[in-house]
């Protein structure tokens, strides 16, 4: 006797007696997972159930009936890596009968309105806040990442069901810019400012090496006599060396800048120094720091760009009392209107000086972009206390852009979001995003060792004449920042905390060291960006995410 479920086909054949029985949507387990990547030539999907962080892998073959959202048939090479998808297969087989791209999931495509490292368990895309744990798929370049490796400046999809975030896929990343020499004509070019296509605009300083989104730009540097325009390629994961020999020093030029504030009473200071209102002053051509303040009105920190002989600069502040933190009025000047509400972009930081700024209008005269004073209040110095990295030993470190110095070595304490970047000769160039508290007390920072280059590329040319520039491969930055079980993960390196074999334990490895003066610091595990007690509280969310089935 054969007995049969309702999906499955029984016929016997008229010159035997065999009975054939037909498998198709026949299946003992189902899930709703995302999609860990896919191999069309062997046929296989990994997948990530988000329920429990287990990654498992799972065959197909012409048997396995596939769906879009709207029911059609789709093609497993149509599949995209971190969709949502509801999956029913054969546990004993590991064998895929069915798959439907999920219809409770929702994608944001493409955004670089994020902020992925909050320290509390949230993660805000678009003005939304979402749960996002270590169960959370994190990729980069096809490989596992954390979101301590995700810069502001890349560009991510999204995907999720009601408030919790399945998966985040970097879909665009970011290279690196760096000066041949900051010495032109023995003129300094530190303090002069770096833009590209107002993407990225930075005060250049010693030995700098910034973060930028992978593309083409139209590059200027502009100041300390210098107005040199440029062509450059930023490749993902490569750094772009900018020839400034090619730069001519000429002796700067200034324009007449007016200042028409409201209320009258303001104050306006410009690289700190005091100026007039509503008479025109002398201001160098070039970026200035722009700060305008007034009893009962809230202050403003912003960006002024001269580069005509005379403009004017037109600013109406806001009462205390209005609630807002920050001027989103036109500011308009001699030449036209500048847009207040253009988004941010990341701005570089010497130390104790910390500033985010939005984009200017280069084609403006005289510009004026706003440095959010919520990032301001944010971005505090806690005097007495340091920011120590320990590890990797060697290693070059860059704090938001700015050279700090070769592990180990420390920084004072600057609250809030910032960039570091960790770079060796011969290895390959990682960047991480870490929030630092406002607590009165030491961190400590043990990153991953970096990756050493196999085949370092020979190429090492810097922009030409006409524009275009070399660069070289300064390694992946994207690499695998959370090995699996099977790579044979050092001990120094962070593992997937919801991955393969075994990785809950990787943000508990950090150690507590006293640093300064018999203080104490925070310690955070390597590559994670947190805290000792957020690392625990990971660790546990992460104790239930192990092994492959």
């Amino acid at each position: 006797m054969v007995m049969a479920t309702a999906s499955t086909t029984v016929y016997a054949s008229s010159d035997s007696d065999k009975i054939s029985i037909s498998m198709i949507d026949k299946y003992d387990s189902a899930d709703t997972a995302a999609i860990r990547a896919i191999d069309t030539e062997q046929k296989l999907i990994r997948f990530r159930n988000h329920a429990t962080g287990k990654t498992y892998t799972l065959s197909y073959d012409n048997t396995s009936m596939m769906y879009d959202v709207r029911g059609t048939v789709l093609s497993p090479s149509l599949l995209e890596v971190g969709q949502i998808v509801d999956v029913k297969f054969l546990k004993s087989t590991k064998h895929i009968t069915s798959l439907n791209v999920s219809a409770q999931a929702w994608t944001i495509d493409s955004t670089r309105d994020h902020d992925l490292v909050r320290g509390d368990g949230t993660a805000r895309v678009k003005g939304e806040s979402y749960k996002m744990d270590a169960r959370t798929l994190i990729m980069a370049d096809g490989e596992p990442a954390l979101a301590d490796n995700i810069l502001a400046t890349d560009k991510i999809k999204v995907c999720g069901i009601d408030k919790e975030i399945y998966s985040v896929v970097v879909t665009s990343g970011h290279g690196y810019v760096s000066l041949s020499s900051d010495i032109v004509e023995d003129q300094s070019l530190v303090g002069a400012w770096i833009e590209l296509d107002n993407e990225v605009i930075y005060k250049i300083s010693p030995n700098m090496l910034l973060s930028a989104p992978e593309g083409d730009y139209n590059l200027q540097i502009l100041g300390n006599g210098a107005n040199y325009k440029s062509e450059v390629s930023i490749s993902r994961n490569q750094e772009t060396v900018v020839d400034t020999s090619e730069i001519t020093i000429n002796k700067p030029k200034e324009g007449l800048v007016t200042f028409q504030i409201v209320p009258e009473s303001a104050e306006v200071f410009v690289d700190g120094e005091k100026v007039l209102t509503g008479i025109p002053q002398s201001v160098k051509y070039g970026y200035h720091n722009l700060k305008i303040m007034a009893d009962g009105y809230i202050t403003q920190n912003r960006y002024l760009k001269v580069g005509t002989a005379k403009s004017v600069v037109n600013i109406e502040l806001e009462k205390e009392d209005d609630g807002s933190e920050s001027s989103t009025n036109s500011l308009s000047t001699s030449s036209g209107s500048v847009d207040n509400s253009t988004s941010k972009t990341s701005m570089g930081t010497s130390h104790g000086d910390v500033a985010s700024s939005k984009k200017s209008a280069a084609s403006v005269a005289s510009t004026v972009s706003s440095n959010s004073s919520a990032s301001s209040s944010v971005n505090q110095v806690i005097k007495g206390y340091y920011i120590y990295f320990d590890e990797p030993y060697g290693a070059e470190v860059y704090f938001d852009g700015s050279y700090i110095g070769v592990v180990p070595t420390s920084v004072p304490k600057i609250s809030g979001n910032h960039e570091i970047i960790l770079k060796q000769d011969g290895y390959q160039t990682k960047s991480y995003r870490v929030k630092i508290d406002k607590e009165e007390d030491n961190v400590k920072y043990e990153f991953p060792g970096l990756v050493k280059i196999e085949e370092q590329s020979s190429s090492s040319g810097n922009t030409s004449s006409s524009g275009s520039n070399g660069s070289t491969s300064s390694g992946n930055a994207s690499t695998e920042a959370s090995s699996e079980a099977s790579t044979g993960a050092s001990k120094e390196s962070p593992t997937e905390a919801s991955s393969e074999s075994s990785t809950a334990e990787a943000s508990d490895k950090a150690s507590s060291k006293e640093h300064g003066a018999g203080t104490e610091g925070s310690t955070t595990a390597a590559g994670t960006g947190k805290t000792t007690k957020e690392s625990e509280k990971a660790g546990d969310a992460a104790s239930t995410a192990s092994g492959e089935d």
